[in-house]
This record gives C-alpha cells, sequence and structure tokens, in this order.
C-alpha cells in the first residue's frame, strides 16, 4: 500500500482516519496550518526498557488480546477467519514497533519545520504477517500454549494489508528497527510483569 492508493475503507476505524486527512486537506488549502499525517499501520509492542506498555482494559487489537491469554486474563484468542486466500488461510497485517512509530514522530515534526509542507507518510515495516504468524510466535516466546479459538470472517476486515514505507525512508531518513519477533518479545515482556497495566495493583 503506497501513500496515493486509491482511498476505499472497509470499517469505520478507516473512515474515521480518511475523514481526519480530509479535513487537513482543506486546512491546507484554506488556512496556513500544514500538516504531517502519519499513517500507521498495526502498532504494537513495548519500549525496550519495559517502563512503558499498552494499557490493554480495552483493546481489540490481536498482540494485545495474544497477550491476554498468554498470561491468563482471557481464556482463549479468536481468529477471524481461517478461510483466506493466504498461505495459512488467516489474514495478513503489517506489524509495526512503538519504538519505531515514536523515532518516526521526530523526524516527522522536523521534516515538517523544515519544509513547511503538509504531506502524509505510511508507517510500516512492509512485511505482512498472518495472524496464525502472530499467535505462533507468542506460544514460542511466552512458553504458553494457550487456547485458539477459530471463528468466522468478521465484515470489514481485509485480506491482506502491509506498508510501502519508501517515501518515510526518502524524505525522512526513517527506516523500521525491529521485527514481529522484536514486537511480541516486548510486549511479553511488558505484559507478563504488568498484567494490570498501569494501576498499583500487579
Amino acid at each position: 500500500m503506497t501513500e496515493d492508493a486509491p482511498f476505499g475503507p472497509e470499517s469505520v476505524y478507516g473512515e474515521t482516519k480518511l475523514m481526519v486527512e480530509t479535513m487537513l486537506r482543506w486546512l491546507d488549502k484554506t488556512t496556513s496550518l500544514k500538516s504531517t499525517s502519519l499513517r500507521y499501520f498495526n502498532a504494537s509492542g513495548a519500549s525496550l526498557d519495559n517502563k512503558i506498555g499498552e494499557d490493554w482494559r480495552i483493546t481489540g487489537n490481536l498482540i494485545p488480546l495474544v497477550m491476554k491469554a498468554a498470561v491468563g486474563k482471557t481464556e482463549s484468542v479468536k481468529i477471524f477467519g481461517t478461510d483466506y486466500p493466504t498461505p495459512d488461510g488467516t489474514a495478513i497485517r503489517d506489524y509495526i514497533h512503538v519504538v519505531d512509530l515514536a523515532t518516526a514522530h521526530v523526524q516527522a515534526l522536523e521534516s515538517l519545520a523544515k519544509t513547511n509542507q503538509s504531506t502524509a507518510y505510511n508507517l510500516g515495516t512492509g512485511v505482512g504477517s498472518s495472524v496464525k504468524e502472530v499467535v505462533d510466535t507468542a506460544k514460542r516466546i511466552s512458553g504458553v500454549d494457550f487456547k485458539v479459538e477459530l471463528e468466522p470472517r468478521r465484515a470489514g476486515d481485509p485480506v491482506a494489508i502491509w506498508a510501502d514505507s519508501s517515501k518515510a525512508q526518502s524524505e525522512l531518513n526513517w527506516k523500521p528497527q525491529y521485527t514481529l519477533e522484536d514486537i511480541v518479545r516486548t510486549a511479553w515482556k511488558w505484559h507478563s510483569t504488568h498484567p494490570n497495566g498501569y494501576t498499583e495493583e500487579q
């Protein structure tokens, strides 16, 4: 997926992101306000020093849901769709480490201050990983053989999508440093040591 690919949101979530970019484009045309839109793919993982991680009390994202199952906060994790036209039948997504995203934010702000031009950047690894690959990686890293339930596809879930981040790489000199393995490893370290997130009770 490149930045100039045709827009076609398949979910309410995608539609709301497009709405914000539409408003920013109009502000660029009608005011002096300039902006940079950072199009995250699947933001995941935790800080490398284990001091900052996701508060998962309300989440619909795959990796924290998998971690919940691994630490025993839920009985299982659900895989929605096992009949996609992919190598293992599950949907494919691009997972990007939060540390890579933090770096991109700094470089995007510096670029915006320098160019004063509105733009948008895809932020992903350019590598697609299937739901099953994420689950299998989490089981291996955590050492927990948590229960997996197979469910029908959900409406609005595309078969496969991953980023072409070459624009960010060339214009921001940004390149993702961390892999799915790093993402799952840092997520597991965070969630297994902070099973209640940031609350006092552990």
